[in-house]
């Protein structure tokens, strides 16, 4: 377990998107039969199963052109293309809209993990600034940022994807976190990020020198020892508040809670007080010291 020597309050909290804060993966899996029964209906004698897999095994070598030269849902639309070709189907049509297919069934539900919002609503009502550090092509991370309503719920949101255009760097480059820390006015030793890659999200919290590392796994595995080290392993991004509540040393809203307790037993006071001086059972010293009768009374 990794925590920053220097810890102070937590300020901000930068979040991974992708299976993360959206179950990506599980949307993709939706999308994948969907695009297989697509392909089935058109093509009869076409076996979907060897379809997929050759799609994906191309997907995972070559996601997008590195070189930016073919737009990304052609490239992928072409990766469908030659994938047909190896059952002998020869049609490229069929493959744009085996690609569109899965891009709007995917995108069409991506709903946040269940939680999301309320945590988010806690981390804000402490004063705590939030983000989002993706890493993927500029244009996929757009859509689905878009897809998710991340804008509506976060204070800052850096698309790893449009880093690499300008020329600069994604995670686990220290540079992006010291990014998000500088727009959200913090130091690293004020945040931390939650991600569930130990490669880009704890090692690239690690490389920035934050003050903690969230990994999220589902299945709460433990990191190599070789490699990288999270602070703490959670299941679902939402248990972050609970690390944080661990690092300030108590619950998020025991201050909103100490408040509200001094708010009800002022007022209760105040009721009472109110309640005796009608009955004339008490005076207040100040009004003891006047001769008239006090505005106070109606």
């Amino acid at each position: 377990t990794r925590l920053h020597s220097a810890i102070m309050k937590v300020k901000a909290v930068f979040f991974d998107l992708d299976d993360t804060l959206v179950l990506t993966s599980k949307h993709g899996e939706r999308a994948w039969t969907e695009v297989g029964k697509l392909a089935k209906s058109k093509k009869p004698q076409l076996d979907e199963k060897a379809l997929l897999e050759a799609y994906k095994k191309r997907f995972v070598a070559t996601p997008w052109d590195i070189t930016y030269k073919v737009e990304v849902t052609e490239w992928r639309s072409g990766m469908w293309s030659e994938s047909l070709k190896e059952q002998n189907i020869d049609d490229l049509v069929l493959a744009r809209e085996l690609q569109g297919c899965f891009d709007e069934v995917r995108l069409s539900n991506f709903p946040f993990e269940k939680g999301t919002k309320e945590m988010l609503d806690k981390l804000h009502a402490q004063g705590i600034k939030t983000g989002i550090i993706t890493n993927g092509h500029y244009k996929v991370q757009q859509d689905k940022i878009k897809a998710c309503k991340a804008a509506e719920w976060f204070d800052i949101i850096i698309n790893g994807g449009e880093e690499v255009i300008a020329g600069r760097k994604e995670k686990p480059d220290a540079s992006i976190f010291l990014k998000a820390c500088k727009i959200a006015g913090v130091s690293p030793n004020e945040a931390v990020h939650v991600g569930d890659s130990l490669s880009t999200d704890i090692q690239g919290g690690i490389n920035a020198g934050v003050a903690a590392t969230v990994f999220v796994s589902q299945t709460l595995a433990i990191p190599p020892p070789s490699g990288p080290q999270p602070t703490f392993t959670v299941r679902t991004a939402v248990e972050t508040v609970e690390c944080i509540e661990k690092m300030h040393g108590g619950k998020l809203d025991s201050q909103w809670r100490k408040c509200r307790f001094a708010l009800v037993a002022l007022v209760a006071i105040g009721v009472v007080g109110r309640s005796r001086l009608h009955a004339g059972l008490w005076k207040p010293k100040f009004l003891k010291k006047q001769n008239k009768p006090s505005v106070f009374r109606g």
